[in-house]
């Protein structure tokens, strides 16, 4: 009877064994994805990183330009006709201009490193949403600062 169960074992074993072996080289496969994930999650958070750094020193820009639009406002008579126009035309750059500042600022309030999200899957699709936000972002500081511009040029001419 010894060895009856014995031949039972033996071939229970040898499945086990085999069965950890294949969990390990699924297992091994899992660490080389994940291994490669960071390469692939940085490269995206670097471009996204890019096209921030690349617009947030434009932020004094368009503060200047702001500055520069509420001195011209300042020197209109409301009272006359012309000047209540050219008011409106100043008051909406400097809306737009704020506007513009403002979705900066938010989308760096709302900006988290995605190093600790849970996966290569979810930081990606992370990173893409933030880099679609940021170049909302960046188109709205583009046209912001050229209609700010134009609306002092048609005033004045624009100072740097």
């Amino acid at each position: 009877m010894r060895r009856k169960a014995t031949n039972y074992l033996h071939p229970f074993l040898t499945a086990l064994l085999f069965a950890f072996a294949l969990l390990s080289c699924g297992q091994q496969d899992t660490d080389v994805e994940n291994e490669a994930a960071p390469d692939e999650v940085e490269a995206l958070k670097q471009e996204v990183m890019g096209v921030h750094d690349a617009f947030m020193p434009r932020i004094g820009t368009l503060m200047n330009l702001k500055r520069q639009l509420k001195e011209k406002a300042a020197q209109l008579d409301t009272a006359k006709e012309a000047d209540k126009e050219q008011a409106a035309a100043l008051a909406l750059a400097i809306k737009d201009l704020e506007e513009a500042d403002e979705a900066m600022m938010q989308w760096m309030r709302t900006y988290k490193d995605p190093s600790h999200a849970e996966g290569k899957a979810i930081a990606l699709q992370y990173l893409e949403l933030k880099k679609r936000e940021i170049l909302v972002v960046k188109r709205q500081m583009e046209s912001s600062e050229a209609a700010a511009k134009s609306t002092l040029q048609t005033q004045s001419p624009y100072k740097e």
